[in-house]
């Protein structure tokens, strides 16, 4: 008997009716947060793309961050599922740079999310995409910081109903596997993840 091992065939259409999720990703880059939001588009999901320009020191800009998220939620009406491809911003840079970048692009995008319609409303969730093993000499910091991030984030802000989960894809992981992580954990089913790392990696 033949199987259809696409990951997407574990997805039932309409998974995602009714979920709001905005993607956000580094100017210039095209990652792995334009498959998941293709793919939560398919699903049902109302979902908003933002794309957070880079100052001068190759780090996204905290006011203008707000500024377009701000708008985004404003066409979604409120927001379940904020995902942040912090790969493709890693993969944008290089060295310390590339690290910098990444980990600005992520706090900056999760803060003003938070602050304009998790923290005040009915909580959500965040989903932080990390960089492969093999995106760079400081891929493995960028995996680390993310994960604390999410570790510690989702007991700050539990009382509000904020779940915050890492991917870390491995050097082989494909766009569409992570894209249909990534909406799995945007389904109901994902409510009961936070504070933790979703290991892609395989053995490492």
């Amino acid at each position: 008997m033949s199987h259809d091992r696409s990951p997407h065939t574990l997805l039932r259409p309409g998974l995602l009716d009714g979920v709001t999720l905005l993607a956000v990703q580094a100017q210039g880059e095209a990652g792995l947060s334009d498959a998941a939001a293709r793919l939560a588009r398919e699903l049902g999901a109302d979902v908003a793309e933002v794309t957070l320009e880079r100052a001068g020191d190759a780090q996204p800009d905290e006011a203008r961050a707000g500024e377009l998220i701000g708008a985004a939620l404003g066409r979604l009406g409120r927001l379940d599922v904020l995902l942040i491809d912090g790969a493709a911003s890693f993969a944008a840079g290089g060295g310390q740079d590339a690290l910098l970048a990444c980990l600005a692009l992520c706090w900056d995008a999760t803060r003003a999310a938070a602050e304009r319609a998790f923290l005040g409303g009915d909580g959500g969730r965040v989903l932080l995409l990390a960089p492969a093993p093999d995106a760079g000499t400081h891929a493995g910091a960028a995996l680390a910081a993310l994960e604390n991030l999410a570790r510690t984030l989702s007991i700050e802000w539990a009382r509000h109903g904020v779940t915050v989960v890492t991917l870390a894809p491995g050097a082989t992981t494909s766009a569409e596997e992570v894209a249909s992580v990534a909406a799995y954990l945007s389904s109901p089913a994902g409510s009961y993840f936070s504070g933790c790392l979703l290991d892609m990696r395989g053995a490492v």
